[in-house]
């Protein structure tokens, strides 16, 4: 198995075979907290204009996400997977659209599997790609905004590599560097504290989070 990390939007769009968009703070683990808390599927866009259509053509649906990590005019709630995981959103429809993590999921588009990843699923992620046993794996790691290098998504990228090549690696090293990572403080400057500790925890859903591009939504696959 070759094993790939690459960074920000050109590494996702270097992507190949099995393709795991990792965007820690705070993305990834937004989309997992609201399939994790029952929502039929999160539909991730790249831009502002086309989440305003998708909710004008569906009023129904969630808008969620951010700019500059704020919450956008008219969205239902922001990029934070703190508050997704205490909503019932059994049945919902979630629009979602981000400054990094939804760019590398629509930008992957040389990938042939397209899962999302942080600490929240990371056994999960291990078991399923053994199981699949990919020529090709690329741990995408998203970044800030898309365009730099994250302490957070590095250090997720390179867990996942160590889990999948049968190593061991220091869970409490890694969780150091990124409490004191520019992120981790960019998040308690938010007054996102509760967002912070969620992104490090382990293994609280253990479900797949999988795109299909056919149908342009990511739905979620208990293991």
């Amino acid at each position: 198995m070759d094993i790939r990390i690459k960074s920000c939007i050109e590494g996702a769009k270097e992507s190949e075979g099995l393709t795991v968009i990792i965007d820690v703070f705070r993305a990834s683990n937004t989309i997992i907290a609201c399939l994790g808390q029952g929502a039929d599927y999160v539909i991730p866009v790249g831009s502002l204009e086309e989440a305003y259509r998708l909710k004008e053509q569906n009023p129904d649906f969630l808008l969620a996400g951010e700019r500059k990590s704020l919450p956008p005019e008219g969205f239902n709630f922001g990029n934070t997977p703190a508050y997704a995981s205490s909503l019932d959103l059994k049945g919902k429809k979630v629009i979602f659209t981000t400054s990094a993590g939804t760019q590398g999921i629509v930008n992957a588009r040389n990938a042939d599997d397209i899962l999302i990843g942080s600490f929240a699923n990371a056994f999960a992620l291990v078991e399923y790609i053994h199981c699949q046993k990919p020529q090709i794996v690329t741990l995408a790691a998203m970044g800030f905004e898309s365009n730099e290098k994250a302490e957070e998504d590095e250090q997720c990228a390179y867990y996942l590599k160590e889990l999948l090549e049968g190593n061991s690696p220091d869970i409490d090293k890694i969780k150091e560097k990124i409490i004191l990572s520019k992120g981790a403080i960019r998040l308690n400057k938010l007054g996102r504290e509760d967002d912070l500790r969620f992104a490090l925890r382990l293994n609280t859903y253990p479900l797949l989070p999988i795109y299909d591009a056919s149908k342009g939504w990511i739905k979620s696959y208990i293991i």
